[in-house]
């Protein structure tokens, strides 16, 4: 631009330099970030139905979702749920087998109550029992019975579709099944879903298990009361019958964690959509309607919309033409407050509060060295899973009951789960030593311990000695200060000679 011109320019208003405009726009859907703080101390209401409804769904996403939740609740169900032993209390062998035949089906179904009692803390266990063939049976090992009564299915109903009555007795509630719409279309249609597809095997399932319910959903009832001596509820306070879900006093921190999460994305995003500011003009060459500044303008366009057609991901090179006038600036948000980790630490330690397990056992460290013991560190969840394990029992002992009984077996066994040891191994091994010492403790028992079967390891070691005798070869290898080994052989059984032979 020449002297002249931009004396011009300077001289005449509409001639002036292009200014730019400030607007503010409102987002159509801006986030809405609920402060938990603001409710003042005892003023919250009771919790019924549709409050303890959105409280489970809340822990249900959060195990889903965060890693620390969902990586607590599955180590106690991993350790808590460990395994099951029986005790016979006079059964037959044949009719024991029957029951160490049921173990593994028994073990899904505690982990999946351990599940549902750690999400929402009630626990509604539906059983129902069919007669099984004798291939059936035999494949549990059992070889006697032509057929047996067994558990067919073992479930738990949906705790958001149960309304509990507060009664007199506070521990004893009532319980209502709410009948959702698509059950009530599924049971008036015959065994048909609103979509249109059948099963009629389920159908006649329900008729044949559940006929009073089939029957009270056909006379148009919206809840059916539930007559469940097996429902376990978790802690309840006194003002709602309604259970406390282990992730209660987590899910504030849960949420403040998630927003921390939303303004990350939220820079990240910004860092992403970078702004690319194009500066043409100064103030001492300013730019102006002119046709020659219009062609400048439109040719730092058009060479940025070429930019955009690469087919790279990444562009390494990018060449731009352009006189003095013309400032190419990349405009990026802070990123500090991204990379600074701090905030989520202070979070993550008040979640670990809340959930009440020791990082030790989720991570396999504490956070700083030699800071605790394990051993005491433990003992809180061991309590959690004593708990829950204590309330599992009770079912899986009514379901013992009923095969046994339902079968006519010569007594009912004793079931429970094995021991939780999360303590130091040597002072474990010196505390099975002393009982083993003191005859406190046989040796089947110290075999079950470290996953050995006495008798197993009985006919193993048998077989082992007779190899060694009929081989010669010695039990024990000698040591450079040991005496030689002795080979011991089985001695033929004197035979006494007759009056005769002598």
């Amino acid at each position: 631009m020449t002297p002249e011109k931009i004396k011009q320019a300077k001289a005449v208003p509409s001639k002036v330099q292009i200014t730019s405009k400030a607007e503010f726009i409102y987002a159509e859907n801006p986030a809405k970030v609920v402060n938990p703080w603001n409710s003042k101390p005892n003023t919250e209401k009771p919790v019924d139905m549709e409050r303890f409804n959105v409280l489970v769904n809340k822990c249900r996403f959060y195990y889903r979702k965060d890693p620390l939740t969902s990586t607590t609740i599955n180590k106690l169900i991993e350790i808590g749920i460990n395994d099951l032993e029986f005790s016979k209390n006079g059964l037959s062998d044949n009719e024991f087998r029957v029951f160490t035949g049921m173990k593994q089906q028994l073990l899904d179904f505690s982990e999946d109550i351990a599940l549902e009692f750690l999400l929402s803390g009630l626990v509604v266990p539906e059983f129902k029992y069919i007669v099984k063939g004798k291939d059936d049976v035999k494949r549990m090992g059992v070889k006697k019975y032509e057929n047996l009564t067994l558990p067919d299915a073992l479930w738990l109903r949906d705790p958001t579709t149960i309304e509990i009555k507060k009664t007199i007795l506070s521990n004893k509630p009532s319980y209502y099944v709410i009948i959702p719409d698509e059950v009530r279309y599924f049971i008036e249609h015959k065994g048909i879903y609103p979509d249109g597809t059948e099963d009629k095997r389920l159908y006649e399932w329900l008729v044949a298990y559940y006929p009073k319910f089939v029957t009270e959903v056909e006379a148009g009832k919206d809840k059916v009361l539930l007559e469940n001596p097996n429902i376990i509820r978790r802690r309840v306070i006194q003002d709602s019958p309604y259970p406390v879900p282990y992730l209660s006093a987590a899910l504030d921190i849960l949420e403040h964690k998630r927003n921390l999460r939303k303004a990350d994305y939220s820079i990240v995003t910004k860092v992403i959509s970078s702004i690319l500011h194009v500066k043409i003009g100064s103030d001492d060459f300013p730019m102006t309607d002119s046709e020659e500044d219009e062609a400048r303008l439109s040719s730092v366009k058009d060479q940025l919309s070429w930019r955009n057609t690469s087919y790279n991901l990444i562009e390494n090179i990018f060449q731009f033409y352009s006189d003095h006038t013309v400032e190419l600036n990349w405009v990026f948000p802070d990123v500090s407050v991204l990379l600074d980790d701090v905030k989520y630490k202070e979070v993550n330690q008040e979640l670990i509060f809340a959930l009440g397990f020791p990082r030790t056992l989720i991570a396999g460290e504490s956070e700083r060295s030699n800071a605790s013991d394990p051993e005491y560190s433990a003992i809180a969840p061991v309590k959690t899973m004593d708990n829950f394990r204590n309330k599992i029992l009770n079912i899986l002992q009514r379901v013992v009951y009923d095969v046994a009984t339902m079968n006519s077996f010569s007594s009912v066994p004793g079931i429970a789960f094995k021991p939780i040891n999360l303590y130091d191994f040597k002072t474990y091994l010196d505390a099975m030593q002393m009982l083993l010492d003191t005859g406190s403790l046989s040796r089947t028992s110290l075999s079950k311990v470290f996953g050995y079967s006495f008798d197993d390891e009985l006919e193993l070691r048998t077989e082992e000695q007779t190899k060694l005798e009929d081989s010669g070869v010695p039990e024990f290898q000698p040591t450079p200060n040991s005496r030689e080994p002795v080979i011991t052989t089985k001695k033929k059984p004197a035979v006494k000679k007759t009056a005769s032979e002598q």
